[in-house]
């Protein structure tokens, strides 16, 4: 299983560049099976703090690292952990169907 945490879209003040949202993505592959969970948090502070990162200078590492400290390290796990649950429900499900369709010229 490979876990996978990314950006999808920030919120920032034009002023200064500081961002206020970020909305993330953590994706599950395993073999030909994918799922994700997608959600935004909201971060405070300002310009001033001496570890202020200017908006062009971030990495989307940067932005993943702010984000799982938001949430923290208990929240991090049960959005993994769900995903893993999904991934093995889903594929268990398709490992205990007994039918297919198709044209087998086709395949």
């Amino acid at each position: 299983m490979t876990t996978t945490w990314r950006i999808i879209d920030t919120i920032s003040k034009k002023s200064d560049g500081l961002i206020t949202k970020v909305i993330y993505e953590c994706r599950l592959k395993l073999e030909d099976d994918l799922v994700s969970s997608i959600g935004e948090i909201t971060l405070t502070g300002d310009s001033t703090n001496p570890n202020f990162v200017p908006f062009s200078d971030l990495t989307e590492q940067t932005v993943i690292g702010w984000v799982q400290s938001s949430l923290g390290e208990d929240q991090v796990t049960a959005i993994e952990t769900k995903l893993q649950n999904r991934i093995s429900a889903h594929k268990a499900a398709k490992e205990a169907e007994t039918e297919q369709n198709g044209l087998p010229w086709r395949r």
